[in-house]
């Protein structure tokens, strides 16, 4: 009896190890770091997949890589049908079919007016207004067909970014990835603006993500929460920017004017469990300002913003582990 006693300890305590040994990484990919901690037997191999594949749908989205699914869609605009892979013709239906739900504050025709742009590349600059305007006319998501795994700009020069998107859709894809690996613990952390927590900790605590201050660095939260099966996506105009004769231009363009937007929000962070729509949705609420955002809170969105009067609106379902980092802050909760 006490042999087997020892044997059963010896079990668990194998199955404890091989269940809570962890693996972490640090890649460069989507132009951001990407953080990964990943928990179980098969943690390794899962965040090598999980790399893998995000590096792989960085080479299909990407809008300045030539031979990429949407760098020949783009470079066909106004001629042909392209054919995609299966993967990048899914995720233009999806962010299609978002951007129509707000296509006053998001578009993924915005393209040509972010080359013009160039927030995001080494050489910014600030386009003429004559530029802006003929640009304008290109920026229409209607324009886009899909058929049959293939796609299509109606007009010539029109151009689509993923940008908007893709960072949530990586969360998705190695979510994917965790359910084949059969992982149940995992954080996905992509630059910090999008951030994917699966399950809870080993120890069975649920990982608390911060939300972070525009005004500081990094690593400077104003807030934090706990995150669990789901993804938090966090726009703002802090994020990047260049300047020239003392004005500052952040890098989400407000597709109705071809310029950055000009919001009464400083932040704003989304929870979905479908990180493609959260990327969307805080991209779109930030675009949108405080009061068209709140009534999408009020109607059932998941979210934080913070305006620039220094008030933060929390989304109910923050509230039992919400805790306020600083002093500084109103917090108004919105149920």
């Amino acid at each position: 009896m006490a042999l087997l006693v020892v044997a059963l300890l010896a079990l668990w305590w194998i199955y404890r190890y091989y269940e809570t040994r962890s693996e972490s990484s640090t890649t460069f990919v989507m132009d951001t770091v990407m953080q990964q901690n990943v928990y179980g037997p098969r943690a390794k191999e899962a965040i090598q997949q999980v790399t893998d594949r995000i590096a792989s749908m960085e080479s299909e989205l990407s809008l300045y890589e030539e031979t990429s699914d949407i760098a020949r869609l783009n470079a066909a605009a106004g001629e042909s049908f392209v054919k995609l892979s299966s993967e990048t013709y899914q995720l233009l239906e999806q962010a299609k079919t978002l951007s129509a739900q707000a296509p006053d504050a998001f578009a993924i025709t915005i393209a040509p007016l972010t080359l013009a742009w160039g927030i995001t590349t080494d050489s910014p600059r600030v386009p003429t207004q004559e530029e802006i305007d003929e640009l304008l006319p290109l920026v229409d998501d209607q324009a886009l067909i899909l058929r049959d795994g293939q796609g299509v700009l109606e007009k010539k020069g029109q151009a689509v970014d993923l940008g908007g998107i893709a960072k949530g859709a990586a969360c998705d894809a190695a979510a994917a990835i965790y359910d084949e690996m059969k992982v149940e613990n995992a954080l996905l952390n992509l630059g910090g603006s999008t951030i994917y927590a699966r399950g809870t900790k080993p120890d069975g605590t649920a990982f608390r993500i911060g939300f972070r201050d525009p005004a500081g660095d990094q690593s400077s939260a104003l807030l934090s929460f706990s995150l669990q099966n789901a993804v938090f996506s966090t726009s703002g105009g802090y994020e990047r920017f260049f300047e020239q004769d003392g004005v500052r231009y952040q890098h989400i363009l407000d597709p109705q004017t071809g310029w950055p937007v000009q919001s009464d929000l400083l932040s704003v962070g989304v929870l979905m469990e479908n990180g493609a729509e959260a990327d969307f949705y805080s991209t779109a609420l930030f675009a949108m300002g405080r009061d068209k955002a709140l009534e999408y809170m009020q109607k059932g969105i998941s979210a934080i913003l913070l305006d620039e009067e220094g008030t933060l609106y929390v989304s109910s379902v923050f509230r039992d582990s919400l805790e306020l980092l600083t002093d500084d802050y109103q917090v108004v909760y919105v149920e």
